[in-house]
């Protein structure tokens, strides 16, 4: 080290190190909240955004899926039965749950982005619209 107590790293100009804003993020119960579909407040917006349209956005979405199906799974590895089965179970339900988390992303992202005021950034399935004219 050169001995110079700068925030940027070595060789990095100082123009471009801009400092980036603090997000404010949820209290516990407004995370848990918000994983089990809740709607957070507008203070917490800018940490809804990021949570939604960030880098690993598509992990996190799938990822609810998954601590959701955890209380089942150890529910059903707590069963009396023999262990081969309820590991099977037990396996079953965790991948089915971030499979289906990964399947499902884009969907419930938008459903999400606009339970908080945002819109959606995948566009709506135009089979809706096919339907309305020909029914008569």
């Amino acid at each position: 080290m050169d001995g110079n107590d700068s925030p940027t790293v070595s060789g990095q100009d100082r123009k471009l190190a801009v400092a980036r804003p603090v997000v404010q993020r949820p209290p516990l119960t407004g995370r848990v909240h918000y994983l089990l579909g809740g709607t957070l407040p507008p203070a917490y917006n800018d940490w809804v955004s990021h949570d939604l349209t960030g880098p690993g956005w598509r992990l996190r979405q799938a990822t609810r899926p998954f601590l959701l199906m955890l209380p089942f799974a150890l529910i059903f590895a707590l069963l009396p039965g023999e262990l081969e089965v309820r590991a099977i179970v037990v396996a079953f339900l965790l991948i089915s749950g971030i499979g289906l988390g990964f399947a499902t992303s884009g969907f419930f992202r938008n459903r999400r982005l606009e339970q908080h005021g945002f819109p959606p950034i995948f566009p709506t399935s135009d089979d809706e619209d096919e339907g309305d004219g020909d029914n008569s």
